[in-house]
């Protein structure tokens, strides 16, 4: 008998022991990287119905507080170069006004109003049918630092482009 009660005195001791140390180190997402990550959803969502642009990836830079936020994007339709320039404009447009509307991510903004050299767009371009796109046709654009930017694919390189 006593030994039984030794044994569940011993595994129960190491139970708590297992349970405490597991939990040493884990890492907690802030509360401001769960406000962006929602924001970030709902406004792709929005993007997603009112452009047609499907989510595929998000990022930041949330160290301490919010410093960048961005979106990644795949797009089924080809582009001109106006049309790129409007489609990129408008999605970096809507992620500013989403984010510098909301009053509880607002404490948490590295700066406020959040700038466009505060969030990154990109956007892969594919053909309906979601195979790539000719050589000659733009297949990337990305909106950083304040830049917008388009690739094409010329053989042998991929060259890069600002539009203006």
């Amino acid at each position: 008998m006593r030994l039984k009660v030794s044994i569940y005195i011993i595994l129960s001791i190491f139970l708590i022991i297992a349970i405490l140390y597991s939990r040493v180190g884990q890492y907690q997402i802030p509360h401001y990287e769960k406000l962006a990550d929602t924001l970030t959803t709902q406004t792709a969502k929005k993007l997603a119905k009112e452009k047609g642009l499907a989510l595929c990836g998000t990022g930041g830079g949330m160290m301490d507080d919010i410093k960048m936020m961005a979106m990644s994007f795949n797009y089924y339709k080809e582009v001109d170069l106006n049309s790129a320039r409007k489609l990129l404009v408008e999605a970096v447009s809507e992620y500013l006004t989403a984010i510098n509307n909301n009053k509880e991510l607002r404490p948490f903004l590295h700066n406020y109003p959040f700038t466009p050299e505060n969030v990154k767009i990109y956007i892969w371009i594919y053909k309906p049918d979601g195979k790539d796109l000719p050589p000659d046709k733009i297949d990337f654009l990305y909106a950083c630092n304040g830049k917008l930017l388009y690739y094409t694919e010329r053989p042998g390189k991929y060259s890069p482009a600002i539009l203006f």
